[in-house]
Order: structure tokens, then sequence, then C-alpha cells
């Protein structure tokens, strides 16, 4: 009886914690060229990743033709649900990664403190694009 508590006890917590761990990795194909952490990235298939178990504010985005590595501020969406996905602020015809969702209502934020200037520039014509993992 013991051993049969211990198994449904040690069940319940592997699956608890196998969604975290799934939510913590996606494949995209992002159909134009982006910047990310100062460095553009060209159109492809992309995979992402926390690089840290310990925090999520590290994460790792690689390509047949580039890697970049991010660091991120926790964000919270209470009212919209969201895919696991990246978002990225189109201005004009660039794209900069703003976003990583990896849960329907948290997801990190990217440091960007030199977009100010861009945004201002450009702000009649800028807008958001969200691309799902598969």
């Amino acid at each position: 009886m013991k051993l049969c508590k211990f198994t449904l006890a040690l069940a319940v917590v592997a699956a608890a914690c196998l969604p975290a761990v799934a939510q913590s990795r996606m494949s995209l194909d992002i159909p134009f060229d982006f910047t990310v952490s100062g460095k553009t990235l060209p159109a492809g298939h992309y995979d992402v990743w926390e690089t840290s178990e310990n925090s999520s504010n590290g994460w790792s985005i690689r390509g047949e033709h580039g890697v970049a590595m991010i660091i991120t501020n926790s964000v919270q969406s209470p009212v919209r649900q969201h895919p696991l996905s990246l978002v990225f602020l189109r201005v004009g015809d660039r794209h900069f990664l703003t976003q990583i969702w990896n849960a329907t209502h948290s997801g990190h934020e990217l440091r960007l403190p030199n977009m100010k200037s861009v945004i201002v520039a450009e702000a009649d014509t800028k807008q958001y694009v969200e691309i799902a993992a598969k």
C-alpha cells in the first residue's frame, strides 16, 4: 500500500513538471529577417529555449544561419492568452524580437534600450507580429 501511494505521488509530481519543461523550448519558422540583441538574423527555422533551469531570464535562439543570446524580464498578460510564440515589433520593413510567450498568460519581454529612437522616428508604421511555435 505504501509503495502504491509513493508511486502515485511520484507520478503526480512528474506530470506537474512535464508541461513546464515542454513549454521552455519551441521551434518556429520566421518568414522575415529580424533583429535580436543588436544582431540581425535571416528568415528561417529557429529553435528557442531557456538557457538556465533556475532562471527564465536567459534565452537562446538558434537557427541555421545564426545564434543570439537574450536577456528578458517577466511579463504577464492577464486578459489575453498567448500560444507558445515570439512577438516582433515591425517598424517600417524591419522586425525586432520583443517578447517570448511560453505560457498562456506568462511571458518574457526583451530589454530593448536603443529601440525608443527607432519607434519614435517611425511611430506611424509600427505594429506587432506574433508567430506561434509548431
